[in-house]
């Protein structure tokens, strides 16, 4: 039997854990999946959709940095948050038609609500890619909008403030404030291989409550570990990994998932 195509996108995937994840769950619910990396240049991601359209067997897809926001405008239907958020990381198809949605804020969603932290009040959001955007998304529906946004380039700045609501982007760590109810890292700084994080935003973190950082590679990123120094509450980017893909299965399979501590020993071993 010849089997069913899903899989993630991107420029690079080197670091990507997606298909041990969906191919665990297919292997575990008996789906007839097989997930798989499309490393694709930006000039080739038209064709790639069409190609995906046409392909029966081809269910759906994930898609990360930084194309998260190219596939918006393919699709035919697109959720509500998706549209708000401006960006897609979820294609599947649907009656003859090909829908998007942005599950990154499920993930977020499930890591903040885990954080416990109380009366949350000024944030800290570090980047301002796609899912800078669902983050903010969340945040606003939480009605948190005294949020400072660092990022090392001003020009997505215009954009966001078009959808959301924060008080200052800046690429400039002199403007930041002194202290923070809470510090999101939604960059790749800290990932492996990647940029270091910025060290005047590693000396705010003894002052604030809590510190998500959404990398996941490494485990335990400069920004964690300065966490744990000051012993700040904290969570890395394994959860939100994870919780966001439960829901890109549950939609390609039509099957209910529950997520187990053998996916993330799993994941654990590969970092």
């Amino acid at each position: 039997m010849i089997k069913k195509k899903i899989g993630i996108v991107a420029e690079k995937l080197d670091h990507t854990l997606s298909p041990r994840i969906h191919n665990y769950w297919s292997k575990k619910t008996k789906s007839n999946f097989l997930y798989k990396k499309y490393e694709i240049e930006e000039k080739s991601i038209e064709k790639f959709f069409h190609n995906y359209k046409k392909d029966r067997n081809f269910i759906g897809f994930n898609i990360t940095i930084p194309y998260k926001e190219k596939f918006i405008n393919m699709c035919d239907n697109v959720s509500l948050r998706a549209k708000k958020i401006g960006s897609v990381n979820l294609i599947y198809k649907k009656e003859n038609m090909i829908y998007g949605d942005n599950t990154d804020v499920t993930g977020f969603r499930k890591t903040f609500n885990l954080l416990k932290i109380k009366r949350i009040k000024t944030v800290l959001l570090i980047g301002a890619g796609g899912a800078s955007r669902a983050i903010l998304y969340f945040l606003n529906k939480k009605n948190i909008d005294n949020i400072d946004i660092f990022a090392t380039s001003l020009r997505r700045r215009d954009g966001l403030s078009k959808n959301f609501n924060f008080k200052n982007f800046t690429n400039k760590t002199t403007l930041l404030k002194k202290r923070y109810d809470l510090i999101i890292n939604a960059s790749n700084a800290g990932m492996s291989h990647g940029n270091k994080m910025n060290r005047n935003i590693l000396r705010l973190v003894k002052k604030t409550k809590g510190v998500i950082d959404i990398v996941y590679n490494p485990l335990e990123t400069d920004l964690l570990n300065e966490a744990k120094k000051h012993n700040i509450r904290s969570l890395g980017g394994l959860i939100m990994l994870v919780e966001q893909a439960k829901p890109s299965f549950e939609i390609w399979s039509k099957r209910s998932i529950e997520i187990d501590d053998k996916i993330y020993q799993s994941l654990i071993g590969k970092i």
